[in-house]
């Protein structure tokens, strides 16, 4: 596996197993905004032709991860700042006896949906659940907890989507829905890695506690479209 690739994830995974579905323009790609939010450049000296892409399928808002533009076009402005902790697991591999959840389909996509709106609304989309494997827990009919898979970079797998309903916190299943897709990433052949907001210590603890352990603090910039001219974020 090229942890190398994890400096520049976005643009690792849409260069790579995700070229497929990419958006591209010249030095710019991006998931379409259904899949996810996410646009990457190579590096930030380069300055990307966002109206051009956006003429072409990209969203208003989308987030650069690891290698921020230092430059934008004058419609568009960076609307926020902030950076990412990328963890990597260093402990046990899981047994496949840790399994648990349902694997989820389309038909839970709805459920998904809501569950998301609660913890991420930015974040997760109407497709992104076509990015991998999504395990969920159900209690009666409502989708309680869930985790899956979003970018796929050469020989590695992202763990996202990570969530439980506040209702039914403190039961250990994010947990344990994470070591389950950790667990399954491994018998295939995949290293795993997620991402949290650095300002999230609960979530940093829960990880660390499994055994993951912080290989880097990516900078994440939200951009948007605006009208021409509007001053951009220093």
């Amino acid at each position: 596996m090229d942890t190398a690739a994890l400096d520049n994830p976005v643009w690792s995974a849409l260069s790579g197993p995700h070229r497929s579905i990419a958006g591209r323009l010249h030095d710019l790609l991006w998931y379409p905004p259904s899949i996810a939010p996410f646009v990457a450049v190579p590096a930030v000296g380069v300055r990307p032709d966002l109206e051009a892409a956006f003429r072409s399928g990209l969203g208003e808002q989308a987030y650069f991860v690891g290698q921020c533009p230092a430059s934008l076009p004058e419609s568009w402005r960076v609307a926020s700042r902030s950076n990412i902790l990328q963890l990597f697991p260093a402990g046990a591999i899981p047994e496949a006896s840790e399994d648990v959840g349902t694997v989820l389909g389309e038909i839970d996509r709805p459920a998904m949906r809501a569950l998301t709106q609660i913890a991420f609304p930015d974040f997760f989309r109407e497709r992104t659940a076509e990015l991998g494997v999504y395990l969920g827990v159900y209690a009666d009919d409502r989708l309680i907890a869930m985790a899956g898979e979003r970018m796929a970079l050469p020989g590695l797998q992202e763990i996202s989507g990570v969530c439980t309903h506040p209702d039914f916190a403190g039961r250990g299943l994010a947990r344990r829905l994470t070591r389950a897709l950790w667990g399954r990433q491994h018998r295939r052949g995949v290293g795993s890695f997620l991402h949290v907001s650095e300002g999230n210590t609960v979530a940093r603890k829960l990880y660390e506690s499994m055994g993951f352990v912080v290989r880097a603090s990516l900078p994440m910039c939200k951009i948007e479209r605006v009208a021409a001219g509007t001053a951009a974020l220093p």
